[in-house]
């Protein structure tokens, strides 16, 4: 086929002005076309050490990230080019410009919150203790003086017990660093699910006596409450906070994005703004509400609700992205800081989706459009023009 050379050309950064724009007509012609795109682009992978370094935890988490896809590839069929393609990773075509971030060129390399220093899961107890969580382990939580106060099974860390009446309401945190996701149970039955860079207060039990049932969130989490009408359940964030019985719904909350987002799957929540009860949005299924922290106001849209969650199962969903807010993304779920050297990628904007594609595989892809290279060095990235 006349269009391999094109895309040998592209993998192997000799592709041409013109050819480029063949190429990306042609990947952008057919969703068939993009999933050979995407194959070729994968299968290069496997040959060239895609400018690793020899950093063996990041090597580690790559090699896991291939087996795993290739374990996939043997337990699932190819459902449809039409639903595993759609409109996919049309990613990093253009999106018109509007509202725009404009942004000084040495702030493209972003401050992460504390929990990019973290290795591992991090649980801090009441007692002030503080235990490491290996995801691969059954096992229980204990106090410096050996009293249980979670137990891990099918891969859920559980707290406390609402039936029990001398409940301990006294504050655990759970923090999650950078390329990793975490779920745990609630005493009250709600589970949640935490995304990379997260950060957690809850009480170990939430008391027979409360009126209602209060955490805390920094970062990004997926809630299904637990139906309590005499108690309502209630999330506190830096920017909003929300009100509910019982309901499913994610929360983007974190301290260096412009801004909070608020998404309903099912059930009924009040948004306000932090420490502000009057005057809540109310949202529906499939709403969301938008926090803007320069403007300090809150607005609803309508969305498909289901895109904001689908991290919990690994999937980037990508809908109109700037490019700073993309690259927050992909350092959260790869665990890397990104710098960029390309001023004017900041009036990008991008649609897509990726699922189990390695940041290599990522990067590829965006660039068919944006026209940058990059290289990787351990858990640094450095994207810049090609022509300097």
């Amino acid at each position: 086929m006349q269009y391999e050379g094109l895309i040998d050309n592209y993998l192997n950064g000799n592709l041409s002005i013109n050819e480029r724009k063949r190429l990306e007509n042609w990947v952008m012609k057919n969703p068939e076309h993009l999933k050979i795109f995407k194959k070729r682009v994968r299968s290069h992978s496997f040959v060239i050490p895609m400018n690793f370094d020899s950093d063996k935890a990041f090597e580690k988490f790559y090699t896991k990230l291939q087996l795993k896809k290739r374990q996939r590839r043997r337990r699932f069929r190819i459902i449809s080019i039409a639903a595993s393609l759609t409109v996919l990773i049309a990613l990093g075509f253009l999106y018109q410009k509007s509202e725009i971030i404009i942004a000084k060129k040495n702030s493209l390399s972003s401050t992460k919150q504390a929990n990019e220093s973290l290795k591992h899961i991090q649980i801090t107890l009441p007692d002030g203790s503080q235990q490491l969580i290996d995801k691969k382990s059954t096992m229980s939580l204990t106090t410096e003086i050996g009293e249980v106060v979670a137990n891990r099974t099918d891969n859920v860390l559980t707290f406390g017990d609402a039936k029990r009446g001398s409940a301990d309401t006294s504050i655990t945190r759970i923090d999650i660093p950078y390329g990793e996701k975490f779920k745990l149970k609630l005493s009250d039955g709600t589970l949640v699910w935490l995304n990379s860079g997260t950060s957690l207060k809850f009480p170990q039990t939430f008391g027979l006596k409360a009126k209602t049932r209060t955490v805390e969130v920094i970062g990004e989490a997926y809630f299904e409450v637990a139906k309590d009408r005499e108690k309502p359940f209630i999330v506190h964030s830096p920017s909003v906070d929300i009100k509910v019985l019982g309901t499913r719904f994610n929360i983007t909350s974190y301290p260096n994005d412009s801004k909070a987002e608020t998404t309903l799957m099912e059930g009924e929540v009040n948004v306000y703004k932090s420490s502000e009860e009057k005057n809540p949005l109310k949202l529906r299924p499939n709403q969301q509400a938008v926090f803007s922290k320069t403007e300090k106001s809150l607005k609803i849209n309508k969305v498909l609700a289901s895109d904001f969650n689908s991290w919990i199962d690994n999937i980037l969903i990508v809908d109109g992205l700037s490019f700073l807010e993309l690259k927050k993304k992909l350092e959260r779920r790869y665990n890397v800081t990104i710098v960029c050297e390309i001023e004017t990628l900041l009036n990008n904007r991008y649609r897509g989706k990726f699922e189990d594609e390695s940041l290599a595989e990522t990067l590829k892809t965006i660039a068919l459009s944006s026209d940058f290279d990059f290289e990787i060095k351990g858990k640094q990235v450095r994207i810049f023009d090609k022509k300097n």
